[in-house]
């Protein structure tokens, strides 16, 4: 069960933690640059002072399974009692790799990988503390990792942080694109969600509420304002509480290889095509419909969304889904973006995680796929 503080100062409840856990020794899992410029670095190191600190921030951006290694070396080698990981999404998932990973008698870490099932060893403590607004990380038990360029999403309860802290005042110094890339990550992990296979009541009532607080919030968050910035993250929390329930859905498919190839912000890669399933779900009959409840609860489904959109039909939902986008300054056009040749859709659709499109409440083939990354 994860204790979680979601309010702004409550990076300070790591003293709380620390004291119940009778923590020596940490493992600090960072960015780069990131945990200095959101001044998280400053904040940490006051609440630090007396405790011995090991730091990892030596992986890319797309933590990759070599970057793992480096990681898991540091954590058997220092007898830690606790580990800190504060950054996005990337750094989260880096620091639940490293200490699951670490637990295992097996070093073949593919297995893992490949067969979440063999995990059989919790690790040690960890605390998430998100600085983006949107990874959702905090809330999960699974990490993306990326071997020789292909996706792989890693899964097991034993992976979801034991503690959550979410503080709106380490989104404070967040450049506005990436406070706008990180919302719209969060408000398509809910709108997912919300209409997966996998969905339950549960999720839903997650979902729901952090899309009505994402799009009530996302615009004035890029904006800067405090208020709307903590309101945003709340909503993110939800979002991941919601996909931890349900897994995501077509969309975020898509978006790795695009990300993968083209270097293009992970909520913004996901964004870019969400928009257009708004078509392709309320357009789906029977015969096309995967989700086991069929196409009237879909259907249901789509009209619920509609009215969280504040909006009547499909195609106004996608319409206002990219008049959102291009308010807060992301692109919205695909091809204005990255994809341009044939070689390079077909790279697309080849790296897409299949498993995901199975649960998609609506049969996708290849070549409405291909029809998506030329529209």
């Amino acid at each position: 069960m994860q204790e979680k503080f979601i309010d702004e100062g409550s990076i300070k409840k790591i003293q709380y933690i620390i004291n119940k856990l009778n923590v020596r020794k940490i493992l600090l899992v960072t960015g780069k640059n990131s945990f200095s410029l959101c001044g998280a670095k400053n904040k940490i190191d006051s609440l630090l002072n007396n405790i011995s600190i090991v730091k990892f921030n030596n992986f890319q951006s797309n933590p990759s399974l070599e970057d793992a290694e480096r990681g898991i070396k540091l954590l058997r080698e220092n007898n830690l009692d606790l580990i800190i990981a504060i950054g996005g999404g990337s750094v989260i998932d880096m620091a639940k790799m490293i200490n699951i990973f670490a637990a295992q008698k097996d070093n073949d870490l593919m297995s893992y990988i490949e067969d979440g099932s063999l995990i059989e060893k919790k690790g040690i403590p960890l605390v998430a503390i998100p600085t983006t607004i949107g990874t959702g990380s905090e809330a999960t038990h699974f990490a993306v990792v990326y071997v020789d360029k292909v996706k792989y999403s890693l899964a097991h309860q034993f992976m979801l942080p034991d503690y959550a802290i979410v503080d709106a005042e380490l989104s404070c110094n967040l450049p506005k694109n990436i406070v706008a890339a990180s919302g719209m990550d969060a408000l398509s992990q809910a709108v997912e969600s919300y209409w997966a296979v996998k969905s339950t009541n549960e999720s839903k009532k997650y979902a729901s509420e952090a899309i009505v607080l994402a799009l009530g919030s996302i615009k004035d968050a890029v904006k800067g304002d405090k208020k709307a910035r903590m309101v945003m993250s709340k909503a993110a929390y939800l979002a991941g509480k919601a996909i931890n329930i349900t897994t995501t859905t077509a969309p975020h498919a898509i978006s790795y290889p695009i990300t993968t190839y083209f270097g293009l912000q992970h909520g913004h890669a996901v964004a870019l095509t969400l928009g257009h399933f708004f078509i392709i779900n309320s357009s789906a009959n029977d015969e096309n419909v995967i989700d086991p409840r069929g196409g009237k609860y879909l259907e249901s489904v789509m009209t619920k969304l509609y009215i969280m959109f504040d909006v009547s039909s499909p195609l106004e939902c996608k319409n206002k889904w990219y008049a959102i986008m291009r308010e807060i300054g992301l692109v919205s056009d695909m091809k204005r973006i990255v994809i341009i040749t044939e070689r390079e859709i077909e790279k697309v659709i080849d790296g897409i995680n299949l498993q995901r499109l199975r649960n998609h409440p609506v049969l996708i083939e290849k070549k409405q796929l291909y029809k998506l990354l030329t529209s």
